[in-house]
């Protein structure tokens, strides 16, 4: 555990602020241009075999385009007719990966599922956080096949109508991806729906190796 722990504060990149903000871009970053795929508007599973990525949205959540992206691997877009979104994001939420680096893949899930990494995660992420805006709450959240990850709401200090705007960011390591969930909506709106964003991050896994 000191092994895995000393490899794991030798590769900052994998707690960098870069990388949280690159969760946040996934999101509020404008699809247009980007190279994409369709999707059908009742999909509600989805399965990346490259990756392995799996996860299921819960109604009244849809799955949308896969696009491009400069810092992630792959990002999936995920819509709803009945939520609103905010800000500058051409989605409600993005399902994103990002290859990890070689320090954190040369350890394994059991080591990465510690209190301890957990808690630099935490911590990692409320730091930096703060420089995006204010902190509403941070707490751990599973993710799917019991890796555990932590999901916090911010409210932004910039951009349109910041105020009125609550992100929603939820972020877990396997040693293969880094596993992100960002998603804006209103302040109305963030009650009812964090329960679906939670659901949304409770299923999302990696079922198989690249």
């Amino acid at each position: 555990m000191a092994l895995a722990l000393r490899a794991w504060n030798g590769c900052r990149s994998a707690v960098s602020l870069a990388v949280v903000l690159a969760a946040v871009a996934a999101v509020t970053v404008a699809s247009a241009g980007a190279a994409e795929s369709g999707a059908p508007s009742w999909q509600r599973a989805f399965h990346d075999y490259s990756t392995g990525l799996v996860f299921e949205v819960p109604a009244p959540l849809v799955i949308g385009k896969r696009r491009g992206h400069a810092r992630h691997d792959l990002v999936i877009d995920i819509d709803s007719a009945d939520l609103p979104k905010a800000g500058s994001s051409a989605s409600l939420c993005a399902v994103a990966l990002k290859e990890q680096p070689e320090d954190v893949r040369a350890l394994d899930q059991a080591a990465l599922n510690t209190p301890e990494m957990l808690e630099q995660l935490t911590q990692s992420m409320r730091l930096t956080l703060k420089l995006l805006g204010r902190v509403e709450t941070i707490r751990p959240l599973g993710f799917g096949n019991g890796v555990p990850g932590a999901a916090a709401v911010i409210t932004p200090t910039l951009g349109p109508d910041h105020e009125n705007v609550r992100q929603y960011i939820a972020i877990a390591d396997t040693p293969t991806y880094r596993i992100s969930l960002s998603c804006a909506t209103t302040a109305a709106a963030i009650g009812r729906a964090s329960p679906l964003f939670e659901a949304l991050a409770g299923s999302i896994r990696i079922e198989a190796a690249r």
